[in-house]
């Protein structure tokens, strides 16, 4: 098992912390097109971790984080988050240790534009919606393209119910893995999910949204960690994901190929099977790869400008 003790780490323990903004290949698609990526790393004897709440998507800023783990009062997900990667070093839990054998899970790549370079992948994640009208060309365009692959369609409440069945219809449907939380309305996704497996997203952070437990139908529950909070609180919805008999995908904001190490880490420890979405290294281009064999306190990061904890 994954989980920590409950409980904040004590910021005495911290000792020294560094901020940077790490420039994006290319805008991502947030805050109306995010052109860098602000994140901080955090220190607690030899142990690291990292803050970076994604602006458009997070409700707190980079430095209320920050204040917030200084504090204690871990009322932010992004310093929740922190928090119990850095316990979960100090407790050498297992996933925190070194170990040879361990590789990295199978993960999808994300396919911005039309400009995106596809890669190895068998899973491909693409955002529509945007421009409903070039939906299709491109995702037959992808196929066609890739043509061992299967897409996972990130609607992120943009469509309606019609939109996003004409879409699906015109595509082979064993090349549909499933489609996230595509509905501006999303009490209809029970009637999108007889025909095709849907994705919930959104409705995991949105305390008073439906999770459709007793609507029949595939449905696969995709988390944000960094989004939710500390690791207990992940395996608490990888528990209630389980008890549902539904598959789990842990997926990114963004972070830094550190981060993402951490959450391939965890993902193997729980054993999830499916194609992971942390395939986004490639947008820190200058930063070490993904370690996955070293001791989470050895894996290597970019030189930082530390400074004396705040």
């Amino acid at each position: 098992m994954v989980v920590t003790h409950r409980g904040g780490i004590g910021t005495r323990m911290i000792t020294r912390f560094a901020t940077l903004s790490v420039p994006m290949p290319y805008a991502l698609p947030v805050a109306h097109g995010l052109r860098q990526r602000d994140l901080a790393f955090v220190e607690a004897n030899g142990c690291v971790a990292e803050i970076s709440p994604l602006p458009g998507l997070h409700q707190e800023s980079l430095s209320e984080a920050l204040e917030d783990l200084a504090a204690g009062t871990l009322r932010t997900p992004s310093a929740r988050f922190a928090d119990s990667v850095l316990r979960a070093q100090l407790q050498c839990n297992v996933w925190t240790q070194r170990d040879s054998k361990r590789t990295l899970p199978a993960m999808n790549s994300l396919v911005v534009d039309e400009d995106t370079k596809l890669d190895e992948h068998s899973v491909i994640k693409v955002r529509i919606g945007r421009e409903p009208s070039r939906d299709l060309p491109r995702l037959l365009s992808i196929l066609e393209r890739s043509p061992d692959c299967r897409l996972r369609l990130d609607g992120n409440r943009l469509l309606s119910l019609d939109q996003v069945l004409e879409v699906v219809s015109c595509l082979p449907q064993d090349r549909i893995e499933y489609v996230e939380e595509p509905l501006v309305d999303p009490t209809r996704l029970p009637e999108l999910a007889k025909v095709v497996p849907v994705a919930l997203d959104e409705s995991l952070h949105d305390p008073a949204a439906s999770r459709h437990e007793d609507e029949a139908g595939a449905w696969v529950h995709v988390m944000k960690p960094t989004r939710l909070g500390s690791l207990e609180e992940l395996a608490d919805e990888i528990t209630c994901a389980r008890n549902l008999q539904r598959d789990v995908v842990l997926t990114s904001c963004f972070e830094s190929p550190w981060t993402l190490g951490v959450l391939c880490r965890v993902a193997q420890e729980y054993g999830l099977s499916r194609a992971q979405g942390l395939g986004t290294s490639n947008l820190y281009q200058d930063w070490p790869r993904i370690n996955m064999a070293s001791s989470l306190q050895d894996v290597e990061l970019p030189e930082l400008d530390w400074q004396p904890w705040i």
